[in-house]
């Protein structure tokens, strides 16, 4: 446990690093900027096959890879947390989700048309805008969730510390396996992208295994109910993939009011408050 503790405090120093968070961003810009220009090529028709056969011909696509690059950052970022609060790992779940949102309403706008119909075009647009209200909803939820966050009163061993980072770690290796077969079944088999549906279930069994080592190393109510329903948040989140616009954007809302009032519960009710109830009942 203690070398794979070692091996992610080198990945997550080196990703902290400042020349390696500017190369990200200037990989980030560089291939917007290339992807607008091979789309607009193939798009015009010159483009060699089979390499146009591989690139869309929509200049949005370009917006949804740029947003792909983006969230993929951000579940990095999701995976280092984790081992620095659990709290801080949630709150990352909520800017992937509001983030995503954005990324399906640019999706609908890319299948409108120029000319707007409004007999025709009234459901997208309520698409549009059911997807765009629940991404800022979600903005508004994340910044709440970062005031009601409250300090944890109990440090958290560092047994149980070095078994966070080893979720981490194996969160990490999971997410390179899966977007590597991403790309793979995105590039030569033409499958739509899955990846983020396929992560966001490997993130609900990792909640579940840091509640359990939570359990073994630190024994507490608070703690364990806390988390236990941060995993159900994530879960409300991995269940609004693949639903229909409107429910799975009602759903990243829900997912959304129920962590902030499981946050503000368990700030409210503190362990000590708890622990002193349970000894004035005794």
């Amino acid at each position: 446990m203690i070398q794979c503790a070692r091996i992610f405090d080198y990945l997550r120093d080196l990703w902290r690093q400042p020349r390696v968070s500017r190369g990200v961003s200037l990989f980030l810009i560089f291939s917007f900027v290339l992807a607008v220009g091979c789309i607009t090529l193939n798009k015009q028709g010159l483009l060699p096959q089979p390499l146009a056969g591989l690139l869309p011909s929509n200049p949005f696509d370009a917006i949804m890879m740029a947003f792909s690059l983006v969230l993929a950052i951000e579940v990095i970022e999701l995976i280092i947390a984790i081992s620095d609060s659990v709290s801080l790992a949630v709150g990352k779940q909520l800017e992937i989700m509001g983030l995503l949102l954005l990324r399906e309403t640019f999706t609908d706008i890319s299948l409108l048309d120029v000319r707007l119909d409004a007999s025709e075009d009234y459901r997208m647009l309520l698409q549009i805008a059911s997807t765009a209200v629940a991404g800022l909803l979600l903005f508004v939820m994340r910044g709440l969730f970062a005031k009601f966050r409250y300090l944890q009163w109990n440090k958290d061993v560092a047994s149980y510390i070095n078994a966070k980072k080893c979720v981490a770690l194996s969160l990490f290796l999971f997410f390179v396996a899966a977007g590597v077969n991403d790309l793979y079944g995105i590039l030569l088999l033409g499958r739509d992208p899955v990846f983020f549906r396929v992560f966001y279930t490997s993130l609900i069994f990792a909640d579940i295994l840091l509640v359990l080592g939570g359990q073994y190393y630190m024994p507490c109510f608070h703690a364990t109910f806390r988390n236990s329903g941060y995993a159900v948040g994530t879960l409300l989140m991995r269940l609004s993939f693949g639903a229909p616009h409107y429910l799975g954007a009602a759903l990243c809302v829900f997912a959304g009011f129920y962590i902030l009032a499981l946050t503000w519960a368990a700030s409210r009710f503190s362990p000590e408050i708890l622990e002193g109830a349970a000894v004035r009942a005794a």
